[in-house]
């Protein structure tokens, strides 16, 4: 999973160039004066996470589980609406750690929050400094009523900022038995806000792969804290 710091209706973007001059780039850079509009979009988070709540090491993560990766992959493009697709939601230092020929992410619109990268807007990839940015982009010109849900994948500041935001719904962790010495940690959970699913394929079952035994938990945010 790429989480370090991891069939769309393309006739809706027949004037994408257009779109992308007049509205894209000069929405990115007013939107932080701007009021969003009503969110409707769902945010869930999806993470690995290490016996001691690691989630990466150097700028990479220190575990290559590709039935584990095989399941996100799963949970972050799976709808139930086909004629939707998700997001994927990430940092800079998380979209740079993805090797060139697999960026962006197959199947999902891929965004990036980025202090320094420049902002842009195309069918596979949004870069914003603002996550309000990227929803009020989401809920309008060609990707309006297009992405189901967004899926947080780090990393660490992307996650805290998503732990504390009104739309986010669920919580996938998967956990590993493992201390891989990681440099960088999920943050902190309040767990009064969550309740226990068995979503995603959570359950107690233990997988074991490449000497490591990890298993799938789930949450749901309760109502009270937020879920726009």
């Amino acid at each position: 999973m790429i989480l370090t710091n991891g069939h769309f209706c393309t006739r809706l973007f027949k004037n994408w160039e257009g779109f992308g001059a007049a509205y894209g780039k000069s929405v990115l850079w007013r939107m932080s004066n701007n009021i969003v509009a009503k969110q409707h979009i769902a945010m869930n988070i999806i993470a690995a996470v290490d016996a001691n709540c690691g989630i990466g090491r150097s700028n990479a993560l220190p575990w290559h589980l590709p039935t584990e990766y095989a399941h996100f992959v799963h949970v972050t493009t799976s709808t139930t609406d086909a004629q939707k697709r998700n997001a994927v939601l990430m940092g800079r230092k998380c979209w740079e750690s993805i090797p060139a020929r697999f960026r962006p992410l197959k199947g999902r619109l891929n965004v990036v929050l980025s202090r320094t990268m420049e902002p842009q807007v195309s069918d596979q990839l949004i870069v914003a400094k603002e996550l309000d940015a990227v929803l009020t982009i989401l809920h309008n010109g060609p990707f309006k009523d297009t992405v189901e849900t967004i899926w947080n994948v780090g990393g660490h500041d992307i996650y805290a900022l998503g732990l504390q935001h009104p739309s986010l719904y669920k919580l996938v962790l998967t956990r590993l038995d493992k201390d891989f010495q990681c440099d960088v940690h999920f943050p902190p959970i309040d767990w009064a806000q969550f309740e226990r699913n068995d979503d995603f394929g959570a359950s107690e079952e233990r997988h074991e792969e490449r000497g490591v035994i990890w298993h799938v938990t789930s949450y749901t945010r309760r109502k009270e804290f937020g879920r726009l």
